[in-house]
């Protein structure tokens, strides 16, 4: 009776398992997620930033995809059109760029951070589970 009990709770600790391993991987994936779209707001800034420094026209490469450019003149460096999601796009001064791109970091890093405090707990409860099976088992 006993040892029927305990394979049940061992089978129970083990479905709990997979569910928190499963969630630790979206997680994860997330977080991926989270770190590509950051990336990509610092380097929309550090460019607008280098243009803001420089100030002048001149010729540019334009990303085209798949790794390839054209050669572009950069005819307007006072202002950016910026992506603001969903499909929309403002054209901003490059202090205001600066500003939304910053803002948009921000809010990636709290995101960021949320999402690696989450992960940690979930890899706690992974350890606790996996050491309340390792008792069972003894």
């Amino acid at each position: 009776m006993a040892e029927v009990k305990r394979n049940d709770e061992l089978e129970k600790l083990a479905y709990e398992y997979q569910l928190l391993q499963a969630q630790a991987q979206l997680l994860a994936q997330n977080l991926e997620l989270l770190t590509v779209g950051k990336n990509e707001f610092e380097a929309a800034k550090a460019t607008v930033e280098a243009l803001k420094k420089e100030g002048k026209q001149g010729e540019i490469l334009v990303p085209i995809g798949a790794g390839s450019f054209l050669k572009g003149a950069l005819t307007d460096t006072e202002r950016a059109i910026v992506s603001v999601g969903a499909g929309y796009a403002v054209e901003k001064s490059l202090d205001d760029a600066v500003k939304y791109f910053t803002a948009r970091i921000n809010e990636y890093s709290e995101a960021i951070a949320r999402t690696q405090e989450a992960l940690g707990e979930l890899e706690k409860k992974l350890q606790e589970l996996a050491r309340r099976a390792q008792e069972l088992s003894r």
